[in-house]
């Protein structure tokens, strides 16, 4: 508490409620006959008021949600082997093309998968369908399967597990057999290597040997062929 000072003498006083008395000089009265410098320090501090704003800050995600592409536009990113829009475009074609093969996962499911691991799956359980979408990819990409780039991303990467499966290689031979147009993508593009070899060492095992020989001679005129180790 301040300091309240006699009005007489200037001695501290002693105050008792609204009165107020002087030890030194005996001097007393109510509070009103101090001066009033002496009266302010009595008087209560008026509280300023203290307002408390409390915000909540909502931030809008603005990330875009994915874009899901029409099939008319997933052929047209293959066959112009351009994936600056969606670089599982292939992947992407194959689901929207055999909805049926792929009904057994779950969106998200597929989403992990790359191409490559999508025709693994089909090919182990239908080997027929997993033929068809191989064609389905060599068809659409065709007009770079000269460009060495495209032949091994499809040839040596994607499809080459595919050549090896021997649940696919059945139909796989059998389609060859009468369709020179798949036969030209496989053995005359600008990869040759496992997935090729693969299929060779498959006619011997399943007895066409014609077949094996017709195949081989494509894989000779092919200036990329350089003979295997």
């Amino acid at each position: 508490m301040a300091t309240i000072r006699c009005p007489h003498c200037g001695s501290p006083v002693m105050v008792r409620g609204n009165r107020w008395e002087c030890g030194w000089c005996g001097d007393f009265g109510n509070i009103s006959s101090l001066f009033p410098s002496e009266q302010a320090k009595l008087a209560p501090k008026k509280s300023t008021p203290k307002i408390t704003l409390s915000f909540t800050v909502s931030v809008e995600d603005t990330t875009p949600p994915p874009r899901h592409f029409t099939r008319t536009e997933l052929v047209d990113m293959v066959r112009r082997w351009d994936f600056s829009e969606n670089e599982w475009a292939c992947r992407d074609l194959l689901i929207a093309d055999f909805p049926d093969a792929v009904r057994r996962w779950t969106a998200e499911e597929l989403e992990d998968m790359d191409t490559q691991d999508l025709l693994c799956e089909v090919g182990d359980s239908d080997p027929q369908t997993a033929v068809q979408m191989m064609k389905l990819l060599l068809d659409t990409a065709e007009s770079h399967l000269q460009e060495p780039e495209v032949a091994e991303q499809l040839l040596g990467w994607d499809m080459c597990v595919l050549c090896r499966n021997q649940f696919v290689q059945a139909p796989l031979l059998k389609q060859l057999k009468h369709d020179d147009r798949l036969a030209q993508q496989l053995f005359r593009s600008a990869y040759v290597g496992d997935s090729q070899e693969d299929l060779l060492d498959a006619c011997d095992w399943f007895g066409e040997a014609d077949l094996k020989k017709y195949l081989y001679s494509l894989m000779t005129q092919n200036p990329y062929f350089e003979g295997f180790d």
